[in-house]
């Protein structure tokens, strides 16, 4: 045993105790956010320490709060270290730096002994580690909870009441407990948002947020662009430890896109001790699944660590006919070539191979079918198989003073090399059920480069410490998509058994292809002007390349054209006002860009949409963060979007939307044993300027003015239900529906579910869930009376066994 290492020469410094956790029901939230703290605690200081080496970080936290940790190096060999960051008491940012090590500590004074945890074997095991009383920090895995304290969405890892936006965060624990395995899985239980339906029997689907579709998602904060299907390609959430939801525009970070929001999923990282974890999944409809996550050192010295998951999915549908396999595999390496520098590597391979089914048409006169769920008007051969493979490097740098340098590079190549299929096409004869369906062979080749590299550092100015944050990124996207077909044959919605739909070899003649590349420069400083006021400014600087040629006859768009945006500048500023250590109240402002593809009368592309989003809100953090509650108001303004003008045959950069709404959200844990999650967003948009009839019109029909969702669970630790848990929620919408000739509208509806689980050891559990418990009837998609109208599913139960070792 060596001798033991003295961190720091202390200063002194009183520790408040541990505060103790109670219970609350939560009323109305405002008053929730408003509520003060009558308890004494320690003064906060500022901290920042990135996960690096447990030895560098205490050495780091013990200079920035002036603690003296003693330990003995064998103690800490091989260990890493939770990221900590934010205005925190000496010994709340202790207890986070020390999450998941098996360490627990000593304090006398200001001395901090370390000693490692009797026989805690399980400190590192799947989802065995419990809350202990303080914020889990940014990684959510094994820390039971359904929020945590920072994300890492923002370059760095900051805690939540420091962003001035809405953000929400789905946890690993909460995507176990709810069954999440893909993107639309999870973002169909996050606060005002909405997924538009592509298909049923695969994951072909869009989002949307704020009226916005999503057209950028941000795996472990590198932007990969989507949109319009291409969310068919996500993969399998068994490979991250949580997916983080930024809502509002991100252009400082996420460059020319959409206004809606940004949505990063954050890969699970390799552990230092060995785990074990698998599951079995089997529900209605032939449901099947299974995963298998092994994890651990790869060196006596911890220094090398790996982690292999793979998971299979193999699914029937309420659907006739619809059905999907999905095979996924994800590995990745890390090495700590220093201290406080890790590089990590890895790759992941998924595989889709679906029957689908792409919706039912309708009545000409607005009027929706009233048809078994189980109806399918597509031809039988249907056949959607696509690849998706990804590979990453990264190199993660922790900076003597707490900042970060993190350089990722991300490299993904997602192809459908068969699309084969019928859809409906035409509007429904309500005498004899006749409509028609046509057919239509796809291919679709997406190749991404994606680069980010940026560095945060703290710094002193004025006896006060700041922060600044500088960063690059360079994105490429190579697009190829083809298609041919246009044939059409007879259907029958009343007598589907009948269809009968040859399948053809068809030329795809038809098309569209795009090269782009993307090149930012970022910077964000925060000042801590005084104790309890921060203002935050940036901009980003974008460079922005593309070429695209359309033979696309399906939408009459044909030529070439190139585009070229030089230095766009787009500028973010913020305000936040520290009310108490818990709570904050905040008011942002960002700008939007985003190149477009469409053709003026000369066939030169038209100008970028522009746009501007303000929001206000309060944040506050309820026992050390283990519970988090926000309030939040915006109005995005969205300009120059293309607009047909019939005189001239082309587009015009005229037209102008508005966004506007508010928020609310309560996530995290009540109690030990009780976990909660709830929003409710409150949404409308509408077209402020038009060439058209629709000036005045709501532009985003799909997104409902009111959203609601609710998930808690409840464990039982004693008593004659001890080990047995129950959870249950609701989500609930109002009216969507789709303007054409005619509106094609679903009025609003809620659905419930219902779970019972059991834990037999510390090593097994099992959960049976019940969804859409009353089996309600709706449409969770309405567009036209030529087809894409979807129900959504009906009462389906779960069985989910899971292992953790």
């Amino acid at each position: 045993m060596q001798s033991p290492t003295l961190s720091r020469a202390p200063l002194a410094l009183a520790i408040a105790p541990q505060k103790k956790f109670r219970t609350v029901v939560p009323g109305a939230l405002l008053t929730l956010l408003l509520l003060g703290t009558s308890q004494v605690q320690a003064a906060p200081v500022n901290v920042n320490v990135p996960a690096q080496s447990l030895a560098s970080a205490l050495q780091q936290l013990g200079q920035q709060t002036d603690l003296q940790i003693l330990y003995s190096q064998d103690m800490v060999n091989g260990l890493k270290s939770t990221a900590v960051s934010g205005n925190l008491e000496p010994e709340q940012a202790l207890n986070t730096l020390l999450l998941g090590s098996g360490i627990t500590f000593q304090l006398t004074g200001n001395t901090v002994s370390l000693i490692p945890v009797a026989g805690n074997s399980s400190a590192l095991q799947l989802g065995a580690t419990a809350i202990s009383g303080v914020a889990p920090g940014p990684t959510t895995e094994g820390t039971h909870s359904y929020t945590t304290d920072q994300v890492s969405i923002g370059k760095g890892n900051i805690k939540l009441k420091d962003i001035p936006q809405s953000v929400s965060v789905v946890t690993r624990q909460r995507m176990d407990d709810q069954n999440m395995n893909s993107l639309q899985d999870a973002m169909r239980q996050v606060t005002g948002v909405t997924i538009k339906t592509y298909n049923s029997g695969s994951s072909l689907n869009d989002v949307y947020m704020r009226g916005f579709l999503v057209d950028q998602v941000q795996v472990d904060g590198v932007s990969q662009p989507t949109g319009q299907g291409d969310l068919g390609t996500s993969f399998d959430l068994a490979m991250y430890d949580r997916v983080e939801v930024l809502r509002g525009p991100s252009g400082l970070y996420q460059g020319a896109g959409e206004p809606g929001g940004t949505i990063n999923v954050v890969r699970k990282r390799a552990l230092n001790k060995f785990a074990l974890g698998g599951e079995l999944g089997a529900g209605s409809y032939d449901h099947y699944r299974s995963m298998v996550d092994v994890t651990g050192p790869l060196n006596d010295q911890g220094t090398v660590r790996g982690r292999f998951i793979t998971a299979y999915e193999n699914n029937k549908s309420y659907v006739d006919s619809a059905q999907n396999e999905r095979p996924m595999v994800y590995g990745r390496l890390e090495f700590d070539l220093a201290p406080s520098t890790t590089l990590s590597v890895g790759g992941a391979y998924q595989q889709n191979h679906s029957t689908p089914a792409f919706g039912l048409p309708a009545f000409a006169d607005g009027k929706l079918l009233d048809v078994p769920r189980s109806t399918f008007v597509d031809a039988k051969w249907n056949t959607l198989n696509e690849k998706v493979w990804e590979s990453f490097a990264e190199v993660d740098h922790a900076l003597d003073n707490g900042g970060q340098f993190k350089t990722t590079v991300t490299y993904r190549d997602a192809e459908t090399p068969q699309r084969n299929f019928t859809w409906a096409d035409g509007a429904v004869d309500p005498a004899t059920g006749d409509s028609s369906a046509v057919a239509y062979d796809y291919y679709t080749h997406i190749k991404t480069i994606g680069v980010d590299s940026f560095v945060t550092t703290p710094f002193e100015f004025a006896d006060r410490r700041h922060e600044f944050t500088v960063g690059a990124e360079y994105q490429h996207l190579d697009k190829d998509f083809e298609y041919g077909g246009g044939e059409y044959f007879p259907i029958n919605v009343y007598n589907p058994g009948s269809i009968d739909i040859p399948k053809n070899d068809y030329e795809r003649n038809n098309g569209n292809w795009s090269k782009s590349d993307q090149y930012g420069l970022y910077t964000r400083a925060k000042f801590n002007v005084t104790d309890w006021l921060d203002v935050i400014g940036g901009s980003r600087v974008t460079w922005y390349e593309s070429d695209a040629k359309n033979a696309n006859a399906f939408f009459n768009s044909f030529g070439e054209a190139h585009t070229s945006i030089n230095r766009k500048v787009v500028p973010y500023g913020a305000i936040i006002a520290k009310l108490t250590p818990e709570l904050s109240a905040y008011a942002s402002y960002t700008g939007v860009f985003k190149p477009q593809s469409e053709l003026d009368s000369d066939n030169s592309p038209i100008g970028p949409r522009k746009g501007k989003q303000y929001e206000v809100g309060l944040k506050r953090e309820f026992y050390d963060g283990r519970l988090n509650a926000s309030i939040a108001m915006f109005r995005i303004y969205d300009e120059n979007r293309a607009q047909f003008n019939a005189d001239t045959g082309g587009n015009e950069a005229q037209g102008k939307a508005r966004s506007q709404g508010w928020e609310t959200e309560l996530s995290g844990n009540l109690t030990d044993n009780w976990s909660i999650v709830t929003g409710y967003a409150f949404t409308t948009t509408k077209l402020l300027k038009s060439d058209d009839a629709t000036e005045g019109s709501t532009f985003s029909t799909i997104t409902p003015k009111h959203n609601f969702n609710l998930w808690t669970k409840y464990e039982f630790a004693d008593g004659p239900l001890k080990d047995f848990s129950v959870g249950g929620g609701v989500r609930v919408v109002s009216k969507t529906w789709y303007q054409r000739e005619v509106r094609f509208e679903q009025s609003g509806y809620g659905i419930a579910t219902a779970q019972v689980g059991y834990k037999f050891n510390e090593n097994l559990s099992a959960t049976l869930t019940g969804n859409n418990l009353f089996d309600k009837k709706y449409y969770d998609r309405v567009d036209a009376s030529w087809g894409t109208n979807f129900y959504g599913d009906p009462r389906n139960l779960t069985l989910t066994l899971r292992a953790q070792y």
